[in-house]
């Protein structure tokens, strides 16, 4: 049987024994469901002009119903948790990657093996997943910007920087100042070495869409 609340929500007694659109908003509100007060009457749907779908929403009983609306809210909306989801509108929507420069290819440590990309600007590398180059494993490294690989595009070069006065080495030697690189140049932070291969060099660069 279909009932509606004292508050306007339709649910199935026959799975219910009391609303459960009240129940879940009382425990949000840290409240038993006893002291929630239920006037629930038993309606025909006929009478009320309840539609097939608004039945089985309220027979199935796992959506929260807009309160304006009527319509179904998904749990995660309806709680209003986020799960931090990338979404992409269109083809490429906004998550579309920066046109590739340059990699970073790792030699030694946990990520042997692995190849970092590098875009246009400056390149941060840490700990930190918010860094373009991430290398969680190597607690040597400092989480926020230990150093910076950049490409500059005017002048088609790339450029090695550390960062804070952290330690970083090109080629084994200790870097003191931003040096310009070479191909397979080799830069050394914490425990890590890595090999740089540029892409865009010469004729071989991305022109502005």
């Amino acid at each position: 049987m279909i009932r509606r609340c004292s508050k306007g929500h339709w649910y199935d007694t026959s799975t219910n024994k009391v609303c459960p659109h009240c129940k879940l908003e009382s425990e949000k509100l840290g409240i038993g469901i006893q002291d929630v007060e239920e006037d629930d009457r038993t309606i025909s749907i006929a009478d009320v002009g309840l539609s097939l779908g608004d039945e089985l929403e309220a027979i199935i009983g796992n959506s929260v119903g807009n309160p304006i609306t009527g319509t179904a809210i998904p749990g995660s909306m309806a709680s209003g948790e986020d799960d931090d989801k990338t979404i992409s509108f269109g083809f490429f929507g906004d998550t579309r990657q920066q046109p590739v420069t340059g990699w970073l290819v790792c030699m030694t440590g946990n990520e042997r093996g692995k190849d970092y990309r590098l875009h246009a600007g400056k390149n941060f590398v840490g700990r930190s997943p918010s860094m373009d180059v991430v290398m969680v494993d190597d607690k040597k490294i400092s989480r926020e910007k230990h150093c910076s690989v950049i490409y500059d595009p005017k002048s088609d070069s790339f450029y090695v920087a550390a960062e804070s006065g952290n330690l970083v080495y090109l080629n084994d030697e200790l870097l003191e100042a931003t040096e310009e690189l070479e191909q397979e140049d080799k830069i050394t932070i914490g425990d890590t070495s890595f090999i740089f291969i540029p892409f865009s060099r010469g004729k071989r660069k991305w022109e502005n869409e």
